[in-house]
């Protein structure tokens, strides 16, 4: 029998090994070392230009990460309550049992992806560091021999630098997103199983009486 796979019923972030972390410090150290070692004297206006669009970049991906997680986390607010309300019609004296039982844990499960899609988002907003070129920085790069390269390399440390950030930003945002889809499938779930159980109970209804009418027939004898 196939082993369900935990990741699509439940995802999660799986946290990186100590040989993972160390492994992405290294590199990390050598892209600092490299940038440090580099010459970057000649056309160093063009090294800043594009530095530049790349710290840009780094900005507008952390930027849209937490747009996206305000906008999440407001959905998430706002189902809460309408959420609550649907619990009334999920269970009450004229329900089904097994109706009732089965629509609970659906949306017990839907609820559940939507909390957890809410966390995801908060996560995402949560205080961070982001590196970024102060004054200090600009003063001491213009106290060098070429100014426009050394801001060059203290900009591209800093892309460096906000690289892990912006990843985990970015990952737990995609965390929040499949979530949001699992909850919005497992309601299309319970909609489907509110509107067909009345006509499945009828279907199973009507076979148990042909059922039990075949069952009662008599049988006709004969005699010679």
């Amino acid at each position: 029998m196939a082993r369900v796979d935990r990741q699509l019923f439940w995802p999660t972030l799986v946290p990186p090994t100590p040989e993972q972390v160390a492994a992405n410090d290294q590199m990390s150290a050598g892209w600092k070392a490299s940038v440090n070692d580099g010459n970057w004297d000649l056309q160093s206006e063009i090294a800043l230009e594009e530095v530049r669009r790349m710290y840009d970049a780094e900005q507008e991906r952390r930027k849209g990460a937490d747009t996206k997680a305000g906008v999440y986390l407001a959905a998430v607010t706002a189902l809460i309550p309408v959420l609550v309300s649907l619990l009334p019609t999920l269970w009450s004296d004229k329900t089904n049992k097994a109706l009732g039982a089965l629509s609970l844990a659906v949306f017990a499960l839907a609820v559940a992806y939507v909390l957890r899609a809410g966390y995801s988002a908060f996560c995402v907003l949560r205080v961070s560091n982001a590196h970024m070129v102060g004054a200090d920085d600009i003063s001491r790069c213009w106290s060098t021999q070429q100014p426009a390269a050394s801001l060059a390399k203290s900009i591209a440390i800093k892309v460096i630098e906000n690289y892990p950030g912006n990843n985990a930003k970015v990952s737990y945002i995609k965390l929040a997103h499949d979530y949001l889809l699992r909850a919005f499938f497992v309601f299309t779930v319970l909609l489907a199983v509110q509107a067909l159980w009345p006509c499945a109970a009828w279907v199973v209804g009507e076979i148990s009486k042909l059922r039990a009418a075949e069952v009662r027939q008599p049988l006709m004898m004969c005699f010679s």
